[in-house]
């Protein structure tokens, strides 16, 4: 499998045509704004997970009327946010429906579950025969400024599936940490695996006014003591998939002969997908995350700006 991975600009988004797209439904109003952006002649079929918890949410609900409104033709399926199964029984029925050599599939993962993401670019990557173009769009947000946005509850520790790594035990470990507004999760994940080698990478910039400053200041212990003071930090733009993706290949590149290497997933979207994608592509890499809860919705909604890449899979 030849694979390849650049950054779109919008332009190129607006005027390419998709034989499947998929969205989500969930409690942000931004889930509506990439929808809102495209034609709908250019998508010949389309899909919209939808979050199954929580149905009376007042911004899920606006959002549901918009899709039922203006994307009527869609397919809305219901999915519990862990849904991984699921996801992989009806992307397979949907392609199986699709006829050419080569597939087009548009993804706005601005609102989806991180199960939902990965089911997609897993099955994509490792199940399908044909050559198939991904486009990745990330609608970025305007977020709370109030202090309980950044107050949330860790859950389970979790492998993220198909990101499992390889079952062969290398007698070395090494952790890249991809961090965001959680001060206690990396030094968490750091006492659990307890690996030789450190990286850590932040969006800078991220996606709002100040978001490295904060990022920085929440994480500068770990910085400090598990990053050799900064040294093995990496600071990379939250609009680029590409540049973030063929950063933690170089990092992971010399280590993979010697080393199982963790990718501990914090941090914004584009870098966990960016992860996601590097922990399919390399055996010996898993991605470990740590669910996490709020006690309310927060009203996340569209600041205009997108993250666009394209993934390329051409089956050798």
């Amino acid at each position: 499998m030849k694979f390849n991975v650049q950054d779109l600009s919008r332009a190129t988004l607006l005027d390419s045509t998709y034989d499947v797209a998929f969205f989500s439904l969930g409690y942000e109003p931004r889930c509506t704004y990439v929808p809102s952006l495209l034609k709908k002649a250019n998508v010949t079929k389309s899909a919209i997970f939808a979050y199954s918890e929580n149905h009376s949410c007042s911004s899920r609900m606006k959002s549901y009327d918009y899709f039922k409104k203006y994307w009527t033709e869609s397919c809305i399926v219901e999915l519990k946010h862990s849904s991984v199964r699921e996801v992989y029984t009806y992307i397979s029925e949907v392609f199986n429906q699709v006829s050419g050599d080569k597939i087009r599939v548009l993804v706005d993962y601005s609102s989806m579950s991180r199960n939902w993401y990965a089911a997609l670019l897993n099955y994509l990557t490792k199940s399908h025969k044909k050559d198939i173009t991904i486009d990745l769009v990330y609608s970025n947000a305007e977020y709370p400024s109030s202090e309980d946005f950044y107050e949330f509850e860790l859950g389970d520790v979790k492998v993220l599936p198909g990101c499992e790594g390889s079952s062969i035990t290398k007698k070395k470990k090494a952790a890249i940490f991809m961090l965001g507004f959680d001060k206690v999760g990396p030094q968490s994940f750091y006492n659990l695996l307890e690996p030789e080698v450190n990286f850590g990478v932040i969006a800078a910039p991220g996606a709002m006014p100040g978001y490295e400053e904060i990022a920085l200041n929440l994480n500068k212990d770990f910085i400090s003591h598990q990053l050799n003071d900064g040294e093995n930090l990496l600071k990379l733009p939250i609009s680029s998939i590409e540049v973030t993706f063929e950063n933690i290949c170089q990092i992971i590149q010399p280590l993979k002969l010697d080393y199982n290497t963790s990718i501990i997933q914090f941090g914004p979207k584009p870098h966990i997908v960016a992860s996601t994608l590097a922990g399919i592509l390399f055996e010996n890499v898993s991605c470990i995350f740590s669910e996490y809860s709020r006690s309310k919705p927060h009203n996340v909604v569209a600041s205009g700006d997108l993250s666009i890449s394209r993934v390329s899979l051409r089956k050798m």
